[in-house]
């Protein structure tokens, strides 16, 4: 699956869903996502953002607690050892 999201610049930008997960305790949707960009180390850049559903759009949110970046950490550590 793929989206379009506005950079920095207001530029749009094609990304790529790499997966999706759902916090229950807090009930909160997490998509993690790239724009394809590799790093200096030639990884691939990913990213991750809270959305929400409304009507027929997701909405992206920024992720602003450490315990969600902790989160988010340990659900990709969990999928690079399977």
């Amino acid at each position: 699956m793929n989206f379009e999201v506005l950079n920095q610049m207001g530029k749009k930008v094609k990304c790529d869903v790499v997966d999706l997960f759902k916090d229950e305790k807090h009930n909160i949707n997490y998509v993690i996502y790239t724009d394809g960009t590799k790093d200096e180390d030639g990884k691939l850049e990913v990213y991750a953002s809270r959305f929400n559903k409304r009507n027929k759009f997701y909405i992206l949110q920024d992720i602003e607690e450490d315990y969600e970046w902790d989160l988010i950490d340990e659900f990709l550590a969990k999928k690079d050892n399977k």
